[in-house]
């Protein structure tokens, strides 16, 4: 039977992080994985004589950086406007805003100057790193059989706590190409835990579709937490993941080959 491999990427990448601790996140994903391997595995073990068409792996197409439009202060011409305007948006942050509100006069423009600076450095380190997972996921699709990153929407990065948001848009493309590509496969397996895919599901299944989900067991045989029970009901079966077996295919750990 046919079957074509769905994948959440931040999903999944979110799985192997929550699974495995020596997993070192600055890689972005295992660096001697053999994704091959595993998703022909995936498919033999979740269906019987299965032949893998093909991996279709969502990820993000861009940062969205917050805060947006941050004025250049530091122009030879600036108008008190834009100075007001950015003393606005510093002041969003708790911590520039007790900051900026013991300042005025050129004290106040140089600590806003000296924000922007930090800001806009993290700004360019975060561009870099993206620009590094995009290489990994195209070094992965031109090394590996039958691999395909699709790209869709964005992900939020607060360059005031750092942080990553929850992406939008990818389990949209991920759902809308199991409908649009239904003609290419008879079962669909996806490896995520989000429920949102439910509609979609359903309306693949009344095309006659089988539907597969993988979830992950953890290193003590538990299912690891974050799968959706609901997307588990509405699939046609569902296919628990050992955690030695993913280590295996993933190279993490003891289970590094030689």
């Amino acid at each position: 039977m046919r079957a074509c491999v769905f994948v959440d990427g931040e999903n999944f990448r979110h799985c192997i992080v929550k699974l495995f601790d020596e997993f070192n996140q600055a890689h972005y994903l295992p660096r001697a994985a053999n994704w091959t391997q595993l998703f022909d595995w995936i498919v033999e073990k979740a269906v019987k004589d299965g032949e893998r068409l093909r991996t279709y792996w969502y990820v993000i197409e861009t940062l969205d950086f917050f805060p947006y439009h941050l004025p250049d202060i530091t122009a030879s011409r600036v108008s008190g406007k834009d100075k007001q305007n950015l003393r606005k948006i510093l002041s969003k942050h708790a911590d520039y805003k007790s900051q900026l509100d013991k300042l005025d006069g050129e004290d106040l423009d140089e600590r806003m100057i000296e924000i922007v600076k930090q800001l806009k450095t993290l700004e360019e380190n975060k561009k870099r790193r993206f620009h590094g997972w995009i290489e990994i996921q195209e070094g992965i699709g031109s090394r590996h059989k039958a691999i395909e990153f699709r790209r869709a929407g964005a992900i939020k990065c607060n360059l005031f706590t750092d942080q990553l948001g929850r992406e939008k848009a990818v389990d949209v493309k991920l759902a809308s190409d199991m409908i649009t590509l239904k003609d290419i496969y008879d079962i669909a397996i996806i490896v995520s835990g989000d429920q949102d895919y439910v509609p979609a599901v359903k309306v693949l299944k009344d095309y006659g579709k089988r539907i597969v989900n993988v979830s992950f067991r953890t290193r003590g045989g538990q299912l690891l937490p974050g799968g959706a029970r609901r997307l588990k009901q509405v699939t046609d079966w569902s296919f628990d993941i050992p955690y030695v077996s993913l280590a295996k295919h993933l190279n993490i750990g003891k289970f590094v080959t030689k």
